[in-house]
């Protein structure tokens, strides 16, 4: 196999420059995906597997720098090592001032997990990555059983995987239109150890849930959105009602704009509602996301929001100013910002194997 030259260095995408300022301990800005199988997992063969990947997704190969003005992703030699599953899950992985790979591959008993760092790639990147993984490493060890596929395009380009189609759709003179700024209901936070990571896992019939769906006239994503929407209502108390209950629900550009770029890629809208108006049954709920959905997911509407996120990135101020200056007007704003939004939903939408 051939290798596929790719940059020294490299700058962040808008949303990476956002993750690489926010982070900290208590909020690693790590995300996590995983496949279950049924057999138990061989450490040897996922590393080869792991290795084989690596070398169609060299993108990965890359360590966090500081600069002058911005961080940036340098090439790396560091190669990833597999591991049992030995620290809770989406644990920092960027550490300041240290070269260290952005993301982890570990399993444990049947399943193969995937941890990423979010300035490296966003939920369709590493999805392709995952899947890419977990491709190889069915193949290895049923090789006499399976034919080789291709899951996606085998010729993709380093340059196709590094492009920042942020830069690349950005028009200055599209119009934007500003957001009026809304403060949401914040859910109570309970003692000392609610700064602890919690994870709860429930499965649930995709067709089941299609149907219902279906029957409603909505998008899956609609009736998710709804249905949380009313669960965070049922934890409300009265006083709470004067604020809107307001979701982030990240949104794939790839749909909207033509993009192979396995960097970050995506917008979000922010659908909500007001409750204590006498019309909270979940039917209220439902008609007014599926409203918001079909008004805000406009391509016009998408690009507004994203050439506005980078007109402020390219702000002749912002743009000179040092670094660590700019990473506190961006904790700053990160942490205003959290206050217009309750809780966020990402719907990966259909993952194929």
């Amino acid at each position: 196999m051939f290798e596929q030259k790719r940059a020294y260095w490299r700058s962040l995408d808008n949303a990476a420059k956002l993750f690489s300022a926010a982070s900290s301990p208590k909020d690693t800005r790590v995300f996590r995906f995983y496949c279950e199988l049924k057999e138990e997992v061989k450490e040897e063969i996922l590393q080869e597997a792991l290795n084989q990947t690596i070398q169609k997704y060299p993108v990965f190969l890359s360590v966090m720098r500081k600069g002058l003005f911005w961080h940036y992703l340098e090439k790396s030699e560091l190669r990833p090592v597999v591991r049992e599953e030995y620290k809770e899950p989406c644990s920092s992985l960027y550490v300041r001032d240290k070269k260290t790979l952005l993301f982890e591959v570990t399993y444990y008993e049947k399943r193969i997990n995937f941890e990423v760092f979010h300035a490296l790639t966003d939920g369709t990147g590493a999805t392709e990555f995952l899947r890419e993984l977990v491709k190889n490493y069915l193949y290895l060890i049923h090789e006499e059983d399976l034919e080789p596929v291709e899951l996606s395009n085998q010729y993709l380009t380093v340059k196709d995987q590094e492009d920042d189609s942020f830069s690349r759709y950005y028009d200055p003179d599209f119009p934007r239109k500003k957001k009026k700024k809304i403060r949401a209901v914040q859910i109570k936070k309970g003692g000392k150890g609610y700064e602890e990571l919690q994870i709860n896992e429930a499965s649930m019939s995709v067709k089941e849930l299609l149907g219902i769906a279906r029957e409603k006239k909505v998008s899956m994503s609609v009736l998710l959105t709804a249905a949380f929407i009313c669960a965070i209502h049922e934890e409300m108390s009265r006083m709470q009602e004067k604020k809107p209950v307001i979701l982030m629900v990240p949104v794939n550009l790839r749909k909207i704009f033509p993009s192979d770029s396995m960097l970050n890629f995506f917008g979000y809208i922010e659908p909500g509602y007001q409750f204590g108006g006498g019309k909270d049954s979940f039917e209220d709920v439902l008609e007014a996301v599926k409203l918001y959905f079909q008004e805000n997911l406009s391509k016009e509407h998408m690009a507004g929001r994203m050439n506005e996120l980078i007109a402020i990135e390219k702000h002749k101020i912002l743009k000179w100013a040092p670094l660590e200056l700019k990473n506190r007007c961006i904790r700053a704003g990160a942490k205003m910002a959290e206050q217009e939004v309750t809780a966020v939903l990402s719907n990966m939408s259909v993952v194929k194997m």
